[in-house]
């Protein structure tokens, strides 16, 4: 069927073109009469008309696009951190956005390629959730093109908006769990170093180790990717040790699920010989057979807060702004 277009089906109703973009748009559909406005929406239902978005950009100088880079898809917290900045946007139905995601999976140089294509489909901003430290230089010229906003992860260079977990926070909260449940030797599987991140919870958790007196073996056992697979490799490291640690902290829920796994194929017991905490606090964490301990990863306000921001800028690219930083909880299960 042929598609009518706006000109096309102002003639029909016999009203100016004009009339018929008001009634359609969201923001200016309250300069139409009641009448006008649903006998205009009505004939446009009926005709199949679909608004030409790509014209309407041009117009207003906005997509209505958010691109948004995530390092792993498979992680539940940036699924769930890109849901609720989604939904606050919504709250505002004429500031709904729709978003553009691509997954970096950390890869050098992916980053800038990503931002290359976001910037060429004029997205209105971009939410990086995947920051890492060679990336600076790019976020850095992008963010001179429109709005770039940071989550999840922070770098340090970029003068940039941002929105994270207080994360040595969480990981101190583990060490101190560690020690009101009397393990004395324990260690921590590292996520990658390149996200300062997890940079910062190998940090909180080493220091207040050392501040409880416990003994941390294999302080620098890093996984090359805060991946289940990637989990199961360290864990097999960790467990060889002669002097097998009480208690292990993994960086992510993905990389103690390896964990898990792993205490499992070498029959021992969780917590009995080794207890288990992760971190970011997933759905899938609640359901093990032995439920894991988990650090509350505070997604909503951490969501909220980068939407907000990024609202102003769009409106206003040289609006202030702050970056914000959020307590997480410890959520004790079973595992520990």
């Amino acid at each position: 069927m042929e598609r009518v277009n706006m000109r096309e089906l102002a003639l029909k109703l016999g009203v100016d073109r004009s009339t018929v973009s008001r009634a359609l748009s969201l923001d200016k559909s309250h300069l139409v009469g009641p009448e006008t406005r649903d006998r205009v929406r009505k004939a446009a239902e009926e005709a199949g008309y679909r608004p030409n978005l790509t014209a309407a950009s041009l117009r207003k100088g906005r997509t209505n696009t958010i691109g948004i880079l995530v390092p792993d898809l498979g992680n539940e917290i940036f699924v769930t951190v890109i849901r609720h900045f989604v939904n606050a946007f919504a709250e505002d139905r004429a500031a709904a956005v729709t978003p553009l995601i691509a997954e970096t999976r950390d890869q050098a140089g992916m980053t800038r390629t990503v931002l290359d294509t976001f910037l060429s489909r004029r997205v209105d901003a971009i939410l990086s959730l995947a920051a890492s430290e060679p990336d600076v230089p790019d976020l850095v010229a992008a963010s001179r093109d429109v709005p770039v906003v940071l989550a999840i992860r922070k770098v340090i260079g970029a003068d940039l908006p941002t929105a994270v977990c207080d994360d040595e926070a969480g990981a101190a909260m583990v060490a101190e769990h560690f020690a009101a449940r009397g393990y004395e030797r324990v260690c921590q599987i590292q996520g990658p170093t390149a996200a300062p991140t997890f940079v910062d919870r190998a940090r909180g958790f080493s220091e207040a180790c050392r501040r409880l007196g416990l003994e941390e073996v294999l302080p620098c056992t890093v996984a090359p990717t805060a991946t289940t697979g990637a989990g199961r490799q360290a864990a097999a490291f960790v467990l060889a040790e002669e002097r097998r640690p009480r208690a292990v902290f993994a960086h992510n829920d993905a990389l103690a699920l390896g964990l898990l796994e792993t205490i499992r194929a070498q029959d021992l017991s969780c917590p009995a010989d080794v207890a288990v905490v992760g971190f970011n606090n997933t759905h899938i964490a609640q359901l093990l057979a032995t439920p894991l301990s988990s650090v509350d990863y505070p997604a909503v306000p951490v969501s909220v807060h980068a939407a907000r921001t990024m609202q102003a800028m769009i409106k206003d690219h040289a609006a202030p702004w702050s970056s914000a930083v959020f307590t997480p909880r410890l959520v004790v299960r079973t595992s520990s």
